[in-house]
């Protein structure tokens, strides 16, 4: 075999949502592009703000030295302590830049973040269904995904969640708003699930993360609201994405956040730090920065 075996048996399990997206080309080709709605790839159908456009002229146009040369390794202190004083604002909660890493999007900031945490064999259990890259990144890290049920209408089930954990599980990972469902969990559930994860953590003696990826979280209507997992739990990690939001997916610009309080962060914030660099990703591409 020329590619490993567990590489091959990756590809095998991810071929569907390609499929998916190559069906719709052809479908757009033989209907016309307006008569298909594509759900395959998370391509925004709306134009990035008006706005950007402007903006990437400015910086493009600006005679500084050094804008194209690396930055710091968790990316320019401007931008973090921007992202930082918005989210404080936002959440009620002083964050500063150090609390905050620049990435390669949230499927970057994923991999970060388990790269960090993870230590081989430890489970990050996952609600289903889910977005099928996470059991990659998750591998990537080193780890073991432990896949539990949710309700019919996919709400968290809370009893199977702390059924799940054990001595081995090092983090939690949930979508809110989620894909594919497009489920928001409320806050009952985040403050039910924060304190399942306190007393399991006590109980086995060791930290379990709750790590939350929220691509989507600024993408809701009819008056919902997001709870924040940094307002109901000290050991989080947050990866955000601008790629949703401000439909951006192709210029990779995304950020993790973790919890002030966040146990030993000093540790963790060296360590992804470290990470987003170890993996390749350096952070995220400086223009869009």
């Amino acid at each position: 075999m020329a590619i490993a075996e567990k590489i091959q048996g990756f590809i095998t399990q991810s071929s569907w949502i390609r499929k998916m997206f190559e069906e719709g080309i052809q479908l757009k080709m033989e209907f016309g592009a307006k008569n298909v709605f594509d759900f395959s790839l998370g391509n925004p159908n709306v134009d990035p703000p008006e706005g950007l456009k402007e903006a990437l002229r400015l910086v493009v146009s600006e005679d500084l030295p050094g804008k194209h040369a690396y930055m710091p390794n968790a990316g320019y202190p401007e931008t973090r302590e921007a992202i930082a004083d918005f989210l404080s604002l936002e959440l009620d909660l002083t964050l500063l830049r150090e609390h905050i890493v620049m990435t390669v999007g949230a499927g970057g900031a994923l991999n970060v973040i388990f790269k960090t945490i993870l230590n081989p064999g430890d489970e990050v259990l996952i609600p289903a269904p889910y977005f099928v890259e996470y059991r990659f990144y998750v591998d990537n890290g080193g780890g073991v995904t432990r896949i539990v049920p949710t309700h019919e209408d996919f709400s968290l089930d809370l009893k199977a969640i702390e059924g799940g954990i054990n001595e081995k599980t090092k983090a939690v990972l949930i979508n809110s708003p989620n894909n594919p469902t497009g489920k928001v969990y409320d806050a009952a559930a985040i403050h039910g699930l924060a304190e399942i994860m306190k007393r399991k953590s006590r109980e086995y003696g060791n930290i379990i993360y709750l790590v939350s990826d929220e691509p989507y979280r600024d993408i809701v209507y009819d008056g919902i609201e997001v709870p924040s997992i940094l307002k109901a739990y000290p050991n989080s990690l947050m990866a955000f994405s601008y790629s949703k939001s401000l439909s951006l997916p192709g210029e990779r610009i995304g950020y993790i956040v973790a919890h002030p309080v966040c146990e030993h962060i000093l540790d963790i914030m060296g360590g992804l730090t470290l990470c987003n660099r170890m993996l390749g990703f350096v952070n995220a591409p400086a223009l869009m920065q």
